[in-house]
């Protein structure tokens, strides 16, 4: 029974069950303190004991509620029983009895855990005392059984605070980071809780400070606030787009401090730009196609009339004339439906088994005869596996792109096609989600033209956008490049920066045979297994997109990565820090890859520098490789940037982690 159940029922004049263990020399002494339990109300259930031995296995093997002790036994002493009970790890009621005793002996008892000291001439004390001692220890079991739910409870929100896949933080009214999970220290880019206390949300994190105003006023308002969209500077120079609720603590719980919980939504909403623009251009192109097929209804009876008043007209020169007028234009009406239906993926294909080694080859040759002689033209092919496709609509796509590039260069400069084949893996294919993984042929076209702003790469696939002068260009160029892509199931990137050319990647499947006889050749070769580090990398890529797929492979692969926008912010991050390698793109504002390589060189002398570039490296007017300067050409996929990163900083660490 526990010793609550006993306090109530005693003090209730109710008789209780009393397991007790008596302490005793003699029956005399034992039987004494038991009549005196009877009479004070108990039921004892006794148990003797005279040895140390005896005290000790009773202890061990049985349950008792109270332990009464003469203080003088033969060999030993009731202090000692009485440390014996402590060393136990035990909690029951202590009763010390004995004769006439020094006071110091009183006090020793009492500060080794006695409930209570009893004299033998005032044994009817003994039901009171014990009374009280088990009252005191019902104290203590409820205040333990309290702390230790506590404590499970503290336990449990420390683990759901710790385990917690948003981040979480105690925010003080001027901005100071009081506490924080490790969520939120990756949301930011911490990598301990003491970086994060010399930051200021307002002016280190928010990219935009009036947003934490905001926040922070509409929270005062209303106690809690939630759904905010902003844009946080993380440390390691990358941009996180976050989602932000933040509410009011109490007064009592804690003046003048907020709780923020943050969830990171950059993938989120960098897929959803993504996908946004592929249903635009879905969109647009069944319009387009609708358009396209009734108009070709009419443009074919006008053409129909046209000819009948041609053939019709041969007395009448003027008649003639016109109705031939009426057909040319006509004629270049259906032309334009074409294109339309192109973009909207309704042509019919031939497609066959093409080598676009060929196809460009022959569109080379056609090209060099009819390209500006003050264009230097160029073109350099690589092994390429077997694409299904249709000849004929693949060269009108590649046409359409190099005379785009044509019209870039109205002074001259360098057209260059490109031809390679490539893996894309399950962690490319993640930041786009239109593509699919496999090994895809590659037509690169670039060249040293104007360029294009970032808002006219958003809609140049769009029908009849055109940065051309009124009636210089339909607009349907590139729509129809678009859409003869789509239709063969690839896809297209596009690179380029005002005043530094473009590059066009049209990226093509290969067929499926073709891949299995690749595969059926290299079957003894396994995989090369992609290995990490510790090392410290410093990526500087003006592209959000592409900076932040880069730093995530590498911290994923165990890298420390400082990332910036440009050069210059490049260099800012390494004060105070040493990189071991430089990732550095090639076209960037304010500096470009090369320049930030060359100041990078002067502080660090033995850093090795990957340039990365949408360009080729032929025509981005690259450095030549050395030992310390390596290249990548963009897009690259995460398999192939670690195998690089790994090659250049040399042998894995023993032990770390593929």
């Amino acid at each position: 029974m526990s010793s609550r159940a006993l306090v109530e029922l005693r003090q209730s004049n109710v008789t209780v069950s009393l397991r007790a263990l008596i302490l005793a020399d003699t029956n005399r002494d034992a039987a004494s303190i038991v009549l005196v339990l009877k009479q004070g109300g108990f039921d004892v259930n006794p148990t003797l004991v005279r040895t140390q031995q005896e005290f000790r296995e009773a202890v061990a093997q049985e349950h008792f509620d109270a332990v009464l002790a003469d203080y003088r036994l033969t060999d030993w002493s009731g202090l000692d029983a009485l440390t014996e009970l402590r060393n136990s790890g035990k909690d029951i009621p202590f009763l010390m009895v004995a004769g006439a005793l020094g006071e110091e002996a009183v006090v020793e008892s009492i500060k080794q855990g006695a409930s209570d000291f009893i004299l033998k001439e005032h044994v009817s004390r003994i039901p009171e005392a014990l009374v009280r001692a088990l009252a005191e220890k019902n104290v203590r079991d409820e205040r333990a059984f309290a702390e230790e739910a506590l404590r499970i409870s503290e336990a449990r929100n420390r683990e759901l605070l710790e385990n917690a896949i948003f981040g979480i933080a105690c925010i003080a009214e001027d901005g100071a980071i009081l506490d924080a999970n490790p969520a939120f220290l990756h949301v930011v880019g911490c990598s301990e809780a003491r970086e994060l206390k010399k930051l200021n949300l307002a002016r280190d994190l928010f990219r935009f400070p009036e947003q934490y105003a905001l926040l922070l006023s509409a929270c005062r308002d209303r106690s809690h606030v939630g759904q905010l969209e902003a844009e946080w500077r993380r440390r390691d120079g990358g941009i996180a787009t976050v989602r932000a609720h933040m509410r009011q603590l109490s007064p009592a719980q804690s003046p003048g401090t907020f709780e923020l919980s943050v969830e990171d939504i950059t993938a989120l909403r960098a897929t959803e730009r993504q996908v946004h623009q592929a249903q635009k251009f879905e969109a647009v192109g069944q319009l387009a196609g609708g358009v396209a097929h009734d108009f070709n209804n009419v443009i074919g009876a006008i053409l129909g009339w046209a000819e009948l008043g041609i053939d019709q007209s041969g007395d009448h020169p003027v008649l003639l004339e016109r109705f031939n007028r009426i057909r040319e234009q006509a004629n270049r009406a259906a032309a334009l439906t074409r294109e339309l239906l192109t973009f909207a993926r309704r042509q019919v294909l031939q497609a066959t088994a093409v080598d676009l080694n060929a196809v460009t080859g022959q569109l080379v040759s056609l090209l060099d005869k009819v390209i500006n002689k003050h264009i230097e033209l160029k073109f350099v092919s690589a092994p390429l596996d077997v694409v299904k496709a249709d000849p004929t609509q693949i060269e009108h796509a590649l046409m359409n792109i190099c005379i785009n590039a044509r019209d870039a260069m109205p002074n001259g400069g360098r057209l260059l096609l490109e031809t390679e084949m490539v893996e894309l893996d399950e962690p490319y294919c993640r930041f786009y989600p239109q593509v699919l993984p496999g090994r895809y042929a590659v037509v690169s076209v670039s060249d040293s033209g104007t360029g294009m702003s970032a808002e006219t790469r958003e809609r140049i696939f769009e029908p009849f956008f055109t940065t051309k002068e009124s009636g210089k260009g339909t607009g349907m160029g590139l729509a129809t490049v678009y859409g003869i892509v789509q239709q063969h199931n690839g896809f297209l990137h596009v690179y380029s920066e005002p005043d530094h050319g473009s590059l066009f990647r049209l990226y093509l499947p290969a067929m499926v045979d073709a891949r299995k006889e690749k595969a059926a050749s290299r079957s003894d070769a396994a995989p090369k297994p992609v290995s990490g580090g510790t090392e410290t990398i410093l990526l500087a890529d003006d592209h959000e997109s592409i900076r932040e797929m880069t730093r995530q492979t590498l911290v994923q692969l165990g890298y420390r990565v400082l990332a910036a926008c440009d050069g210059e912010e490049a260099l800012r991050l390494c004060d105070g820090e040493t990189p071991d390698l430089a990732i550095l793109d090639v076209v960037m504002p304010k500096m470009g890859g090369v320049a930030a390589a060359t100041k990078l060189a002067e502080r660090f002398p033995a850093l090795r520098v990957l340039l990365t570039s949408g360009y080729s490296a032929m025509a981005g007017g690259i450095p030549k490789e050395s030992s310390d300067l390596r290249y990548l050409q963009k897009p690259y996929s995460p398999t192939a940037l670690a195998h690089i990163v790994r090659e250049i900083l040399g042998p894995a660490p023993v032990g770390l982690p593929h």
